[in-house]
């Protein structure tokens, strides 16, 4: 037989009126009245229906995430923590994958079916924060990548992880550094590039070759391909991603290229794909954990009707230094 309310008004012995106002959290319900119904509702094995709530309160307690794909190292990392986060504080999380057609998504933001929305889809950001504010749904943005939308984010300091990187790679006695970056419209591509550029520039050289193209193995690959046949190998080679320094490595091996002997690689995350190559690749993690509690934290803020901040919210990335890279 199913537990209804009435059933947790007789076992706590309270009004229905303050058993009502406890399991929707109401502030105004004194603790020793909260304790008493949750141990009802324990006891009872009562559970709140989910519909008949949001029907009382107009809250669904579900925050959507959109998401461009799934398998990047550094956006699963940040999914894994705000889904953590907010189940702590009573929210659960969905993930809408955005679809090539994007009136799937918009028609999926104006159903207004969740409280709040993370957007984590690049080059999205400026479509889908448009529909939003119409909708008036709280959203926040993590990892901007529309270089010319200034809505508040939470960022990687990329700029300041590519002149970590190019740093790095200077202070172990390498000058001839390539660059192999993503795709140039992207702010983290052109973040970290300045990033790099500020480092050489402070060791007084230049950029010894430089290539863009996406934040994938084949990207890496066919740029050593060219450089080699250009006869155009530097030293060492800052790689956007960890994607792009694989596929680097591998076809500095594939030339007879030894790495980390005749040239260092340094990549970008810190992903599990870094950890798990040999050689393991020295790389520059990304403060995923960070960026979510920042985004859980001011999220919760605006469902309370607070204002959103201004500028952007910059994380510090952190150097792991591996095998890919030579000893001092």
């Amino acid at each position: 037989m199913k537990v209804t309310i009435n059933d947790i008004v007789k076992q706590s012995g309270l009004s229905y009126v303050t058993v009502s106002k406890a399991i929707r959290n109401h502030p105004s319900v004194k603790e020793e009245n909260r304790l008493k119904v949750m141990d009802a509702m324990k006891t009872l094995g009562y559970v709140p229906s989910a519909a008949a709530r949001t029907l009382v309160t107009g809250k669904t307690n579900v925050i959507a995430v959109m998401i461009s794909d799934l398998g990047d190292g550094f956006y699963d990392s940040i999914i894994e923590a705000l889904n953590r986060e907010f189940f702590n504080n009573g929210y659960l999380v969905t993930l809408s994958i955005c679809k090539e057609d994007d009136r799937e998504n918009i028609a999926f933001l104006e159903q207004k079916r969740v409280d709040g929305v993370i957007i984590m889809a690049p080059f999205k950001e400026k479509l889908f924060a448009q529909v939003l504010e119409e909708q008036k749904v709280p959203y926040l943005i993590i990892d901007n990548q529309t270089a010319d939308f200034g809505s508040y984010s939470i960022l990687s300091d990329n700029e300041e992880g590519g002149y970590i990187a190019a740093k790095y790679l200077l202070d172990i006695g390498l000058t001839k550094i390539g660059l192999i970056g993503g795709e140039k419209a992207s702010s983290s591509t052109q973040d970290r590039y300045k990033g790099a550029l500020k480092a050489l520039k402070e060791a007084r050289t230049e950029p010894y070759c430089t290539k863009y193209g996406h934040y994938d193995q084949p990207t890496g690959y066919n740029t050593i391909k060219e450089w080699v046949k250009k006869e155009q190998v530097p030293e060492a080679i800052f790689a956007f991603d960890d994607h792009i320094a694989l596929g680097a490595i591998n076809a500095l091996k594939d030339c007879g290229l030894r790495v980390p002997q005749d040239v260092s690689v340094i990549g970008y995350d810190d992903s599990i794909l870094a950890n798990h190559y040999q050689p393991q690749i020295t790389s520059i993690k990304q403060p995923a954990e960070k960026m979510a509690k920042k985004a859980v934290d001011e999220l919760l803020r605006l469902l309370e009707g607070k204002e959103k901040p201004t500028g952007n919210a910059k994380m510090v990335p952190a150097l792991c230094i591996k095998e890919s890279t030579k000893n001092n």
